[in-house]
Parts: structure tokens; C-alpha cells; sequence
């Protein structure tokens, strides 16, 4: 072979040959890591097969693309790859299957694997599978095709083995879709000294699988979603950076892109310190975010924040945003008068619950004419539904804007068209109040402002102080704004109560048990076939 022909075949072998960017290891202080915000909106006369094959192209040009080059761990999220008629077949993580050119597995999950394994790379996707009926214990019925049909996640290593599956408990709807038994409880290990505990979207709202894995010492997360965003507590980025925080976990959150109906939300979150990277978009897009994670074990390592893109007010009005169910919320108006120090407490219920506010604010005075923001101080401690699918209880203390002096309009932002001016100032906020500490009981911090994106946490303080005067255990918990702001459209503490008691206490001991037995089966069920 002569000299040119053997320069060509070095050329071709390097271009042919995956990345080789160094990977982190378990004794780097950090990892990199991927999300992807991914627009699956159908095209007019598309087949179900040709939208799958389109979006999984698009996957595979991610997994491949040179941006993807340094992550370790890529994240896609729910609900943008295929559909119930496209559904694959799912390896269990027990049977340590490469679905990579395996024809006994669908081309969605034989791409995928091939793709993992030639970038080495840990990816999770989010797919509908389905499983021959019955399987194992479960005798429940099945489809009118014999299958089962779960919405499911699916963790993919570096040779491109699956190594771990979550099928989602908590269904938001979604009609013709199977859940498992009991809540699985789904994490994999990885060559960089990681275990990555995965739920998918709804599931965020309930204590199992999140917070059972929160519980076993997991710190690291991985969320698909298709969120609905909804003021003035649940937007994607809101509760996403709120959950992380609360726990103190790192949670890589890949969103769908579909503003139109209320679905963005993507980001990576490091536990109390804060947001490393988020987006709220405005019109559909497709894009993947890199970031370096530091590792939860390692608390002074530095954290590189990437700049925050956020659309404007009037930009963000074309996001669709659901409102909650607030009519039933005691409420006391902020007064439109400058003050130092006014302080506030509204309880619900009488005194069973209450909320201390103490607010430094100045109020710009307005013309009749200006479209303006109010607020309200507001306190809750009952249920709500979530859109009919489930019901659960909550409890808050909030600062709500509202765009009118009817209450109808708290919650309730100005339109793409309608101007207004910053008409309050926050110079500070403290928010106080009493909530349970055990098992059932879930605390966030939680903001938002008029770009839809949560405060970061430079602004705020937030505490929580073991009480020591009751009879059963409860928690002071305080939510500060430390630095002036005049576009909140919401601050607060927000809870989840999973299992309403009158004594807002579990049971001694059985807490512990169950979170065991949840453990166990989730452990049994990756580990061996059922």
C-alpha cells in the first residue's frame, strides 16, 4: 500500500470512529451530562410509523451530534418518541440484553442501543412498551391485542445494554396505558461513581417511587417529562428546581417542546445550589443542554451556571398555563402603600394553619388606566384535584399577583398584547410557617416570575428548624427574598400531604417498613424476572 492510499484509510478510520472525549470517573468530582428539550408536534397526514421513524432519526442525530461529545449520560423526554401502534418490546435489565441488531426487539430500541454503545454513552429514553399478557403475578386483564402497554423509561450503558426500565405509576390520564402492580423503584449504576434513580413526570406530585428512592440515599435523577405548566405552583421549571432543591439531589429534567398546549420545561438542577441550566420556551424547539453536574458527595465543588435564556412577558404569554383551583384560599390584600416592615399573618381554618409574612416592598404610583399587578398574601391547607386524575391534599403560603382587583384574576397574566407597568417593588420577603415533619408530608420552596422562570437562589434564603414545642414533630420552615424584585408572579411554600391523617403522623414504624418493602420489590423486579 503506498503512502497516499494508507494516509486515506487513516483519515477514513478517524472520521468513521466515534468520539473519544475522555469520560468521567468515580473519582471526578463532577460528570457531564445531557438533556434534551425535543418538539415531537405531528405533522399534517403523518403515519404513526413515519412520526416514530422522523423523531428517532432526530435521536439519533442527538446521540451522535458533536455537542453530545463530552456527556456522559444523555436524557430525552416523555412521550416525543413513538406511539401506542409504534410500541417496542423492552428487555428486562436482568436478562443484561444488548437490543443493538437484536431483530427480536423493535428498530426504536435496536437504534437506540447501537447508538449508545458506538458514542459510549449512558442514555435514558422515554418510549411506549409493550409486554406480552399476562406477565409474571399480574393476572390483570389484558388489551384487546394481548398486550400490556406502559409508558416506560429505558437507561441504556455505554456498550449499549439495557440496565434499567421504569414503567410509570402515577398516569396523567393517558387512556389505554397499563401501570404495574406496585410502584417499581428504578435506578442503574455507572462506571463514574453515579446511581441515577428515574420517575417520569406525574410521579413528581407523589411520594412513590421520587421519594422512596430520596429515602434509599439516591442523589442523582433523571425526570422525562410532559409537563402542563400551571400557575402559580407548578410550572416545569418552578417544581423541577423546588424538588432538587428540597431533596438536595442533582435532577437532569428533559421536556417535551409543545407551548401551545403548556408542555416546555427542561433543565439541570444541583440540589441547594440551585439551577445550573433551564429553559421555558415560548415556541417549540428542539435542542440539547450540556452541563457539568458536580456530585452530591462532593459539597465545595464549584458549579458552573450557564447563562439563562428566558423569553419576555409578552413572549411567554403564547405559553399555555393552566391556572390551579385557588378560589377556596384565605387571602388578605398586599395594601398598595409603600411600607418598611409590614407584617401579615392569614390562617386557613380558623388557627389550624397560618402564615407569617413580614415584606419590605415600595409601590409606584399608577395611573387609573395602567394595567398593573396586585397581590394577594394567601394560606391553604386542604385538597385539590389535579385535573381529575388524582386528588391529593396541599398546603401553602403564597404571594400571588393578580391582575385585577378580582380575585378571579389572581394567577391570571396580562395577554401578548397587553402592556403593564412593574407597579411593586419586593425589597424583602419572609415567609413563615409550621408544617409536618414525616413521611407523608413533602416542602418546597417555589417562584416564579413574569418570564416563567423560578427565582435562583442567590436571591433566596430558605430554612428549615425542627420544632421543639410539639407533640408530634413539625418543622418552622422560612422562604426569604433577599434581593429587590418587581416581576414575581408568585413566592412560596408549597406541600404535598400523601396521605391525609388527622394527626398529620404516620403510624411508628410503618413508614420505614414500607419504604423497605417498595425497595425490595423495585430491586426484585430489575434483578429478577417477574
Amino acid at each position: 500500500m503506498n503512502h497516499s492510499v494508507w494516509c486515506l484509510f487513516c483519515i477514513s478510520l478517524f472520521l468513521l470512529s466515534p468520539p473519544t472525549e475522555q469520560v468521567s470517573t468515580a473519582s471526578d468530582p463532577h460528570y457531564w451530562a445531557g438533556v434534551v428539550e425535543f418538539s415531537s408536534q405531528p405533522i399534517e397526514g403523518e403515519s404513526d410509523i413515519a412520526a416514530t421513524e422522523r423523531r428517532l432519526a432526530k435521536y439519533l442525530e442527538i446521540i451522535a451530534s458533536p455537542d453530545a461529545v463530552p456527556a456522559d449520560v444523555l436524557a430525552f423526554p416523555e412521550n416525543t418518541l413513538d406511539t401506542r401502534s409504534t410500541a417496542s418490546f423492552v428487555p428486562h435489565p436482568a436478562d443484561r440484553i444488548i437490543p443493538c441488531n437484536n431483530l427480536r426487539y423493535e428498530k426504536t430500541v435496536r437504534d437506540v442501543s447501537c447508538e449508545a454503545q458506538r458514542t459510549k454513552k449512558y442514555v435514558l429514553i422515554n418510549l411506549t412498551e409493550k409486554a406480552r399478557c399476562p406477565e409474571g403475578g399480574d393476572t390483570r386483564p389484558c388489551g384487546p391485542d394481548g398486550h400490556y402497554h406502559f409508558n416506560t423509561n429505558v437507561a441504556f450503558d455505554r456498550d449499549g445494554m439495557v440496565v434499567s426500565r421504569y414503567r410509570k405509576f402515577h398516569l396523567f390520564g393517558e387512556a389505554g396505558m397499563n401501570t404495574t402492580v406496585f410502584p417499581e423503584i428504578a435506578s442503574f449504576e455507572t462506571d463514574f461513581g453515579v446511581t441515577f434513580g428515574h420517575f417520569i413526570c406525574f410521579d413528581m406530585m407523589f411520594n412513590q417511587p421520587a421519594l422512596d428512592l430520596v429515602a434509599l440515599r439516591v442523589t442523582d435523577f433523571i425526570f422525562p417529562t410532559m409537563w402542563f405548566s400551571e400557575l402559580p405552583f407548578l410550572t416545569a421549571s418552578q417544581i423541577q428546581q423546588g424538588w432538587a432543591l428540597s431533596n438536595n439531589v442533582n435532577l437532569l429534567a428533559a421536556g417535551a417542546s409543545w407551548p401551545a398546549v403548556g408542555s416546555t420545561g427542561t433543565g439541570i438542577y444541583s440540589g441547594k445550589r440551585g439551577t445550573i441550566t433551564t429553559v421555558m420556551n415560548h415556541e417549540a424547539d428542539t435542542k440539547l443542554y450540556i452541563a457539568q453536574v458536580p456530585k452530591i458527595q462532593f459539597p465545595e465543588t464549584p458549579v458552573s451556571k450557564l447563562p439563562q435564556h428566558s423569553g419576555t412577558p409578552s413572549q411567554m404569554a403564547k405559553l399555555r398555563l393552566k391556572r390551579d383551583h385557588i378560589d377556596g384560599y384565605k387571602t388578605s390584600d398586599l395594601p398598595m402603600v409603600s411600607n418598611a416592615a409590614y407584617e401579615k399573618s392569614v390562617c386557613y381554618d380558623s388557627t389550624s394553619f397560618c402564615c407569617s409574612f413580614t415584606i419590605n416592598y415600595t409601590v409606584k404610583e399608577m395611573l387609573p388606566s395602567q394595567n398593573h399587578y396586585r397581590y394577594k398574601l394567601v394560606a391553604y391547607d386542604a385538597e385539590r384535584t389535579f385535573d381529575g386524575f388524582a386528588d391529593g391534599e396541599i398546603t401553602t403560603c403564597a404571594i400571588l399577583a393578580c391582575s385585577s382587583d378580582n380575585y378571579a384574576d389572581c394567577s391570571q397574566r396580562f395577554g401578548e398584547g397587553q402592556s403593564y407597568e412593574d407597579s411593586v417593588t419586593f425589597n424583602a420577603i419572609s415567609i413563615s410557617a409550621k408544617f409536618a415533619n414525616n413521611y407523608e408530608t413533602f416542602v418546597l420552596p417555589t417562584s416564579v416570575d413574569t418570564s416563567i422562570m423560578p427565582l435562583d437562589v442567590t436571591e433566596t434564603e430558605y430554612t428549615v428548624v425542627p420544632s421543639a414545642t410539639d407533640n408530634e414533630p413539625h418543622n418552622m420552615i422560612t422562604y426569604k427574598l433577599i434581593r429587590p424584585r418587581s416581576d414575581l408572579l408568585s413566592f412560596a411554600i408549597w406541600s404535598r400531604k400523601f396521605d391525609y391523617r388527622a394527626s398529620g403522623a404516620p403510624l411508628p414504624g410503618v413508614v420505614p417498613s414500607l419504604v423497605l418493602l417498595a425497595a425490595l420489590w423495585g430491586v426484585m423486579r430489575n434483578v429478577c424476572r417477574f
